[in-house]
């Protein structure tokens, strides 16, 4: 008898489990979804990060995104245009938990910075514009869309290309080129630019042969006496960060060539 109770007891306990289902929504139909919530903005697994809210109280835009590590991966959504075409964003969380998103364009210009600390029931902090240096009070609160998160990932032979960022058209750039050099082996040469106006300083990693087999890679300059960094691939963008804190006296002033570059090629 008891052990008839217990088998109906996890027969209808299965039952119960498959009638939840979830509704997984994607980027292309947000716009009919949003709605405001004071859910906490902890990451499910699996599924993105979202919030709604404002830039200068007036234009409303849609945020979501996932977290890898230090790494933050996805897109803002201009509610009031009309195609509402969902914009790229990548960044980084810094010391402090602060956060850095950067919308890119597909060429690799970045057409706007974001930055703030995000808590369980908002999102504050500041939106700009390296073209027009204009920037914008920014105010979000958590968002129950349900986004699947992609895989981020990329394999060693999805990471040979060109890589590159542009802060406006007179702004800071940068460009990694990575290719491959025979089995095991991969070619590369990093060059980055800061204060345009008033000429150049440059940041230059002359090309030079490595050996590659997975997904990233550490290198030292050659007779630098501690000028190492880490180049991590991933789908469609990479990340360069320095191993030991900055390279002083390596570059040009204020020339560097950590942050995130995007695959245009």
């Amino acid at each position: 008898m008891k052990m008839r109770i217990l088998i109906s007891v996890i027969a209808l306990t299965i039952i119960s489990c498959n009638n939840q289902e979830e509704t997984i929504t994607t980027s292309a139909n947000l716009a009919s979804t949003q709605t405001e919530t004071t859910v906490h903005p902890k990451s499910q697994r699996n599924k993105e990060i979202c919030w709604t809210g404002t830039l200068n109280g007036k234009i409303p835009i849609f945020i979501h995104y996932q977290v890898d590590g230090n790494i933050l991966v996805g897109e803002i959504t201009y509610l009031n245009t009309r195609d509402k075409q969902p914009i790229k964003l990548l960044g980084t969380i810094e010391a402090g938990k602060s956060y850095r998103l950067l919308e890119f364009d597909i060429a690799g210009n970045i057409t706007g910075v974001i930055e703030g600390t995000p808590s369980e029931k908002e999102f504050n902090g500041s939106w700009f514009s390296p073209k027009t240096q204009k920037e914008l009070e920014m105010k979000l609160l958590p968002n129950d869309t349900l986004i699947a998160s992609p895989s981020i990932k990329a394999d060693p032979d999805q990471s040979f290309g060109e890589y590159h960022y542009q802060y406006g058209e007179d702004g800071y750039s940068g460009k990694l080129a990575f290719n491959k050099a025979g089995d095991g082996k991969a070619v590369f040469d990093i060059l980055s630019l800061t204060n345009v106006e008033r000429g150049p300083n440059i940041a230059e990693v002359e090309k030079d042969t490595i050996a590659f087999s997975s997904d990233s890679f550490i290198y030292k300059i050659p007779d630098s006496d501690s000028c190492e960094f880490k180049v991590a691939f991933y789908k469609g963008f990479a990340y360069i960060n320095y191993t030991k804190n900055y390279c002083v006296g390596q570059f040009g002033l204020n020339a560097t060539i950590d942050g995130i570059y995007l695959k245009t090629k």
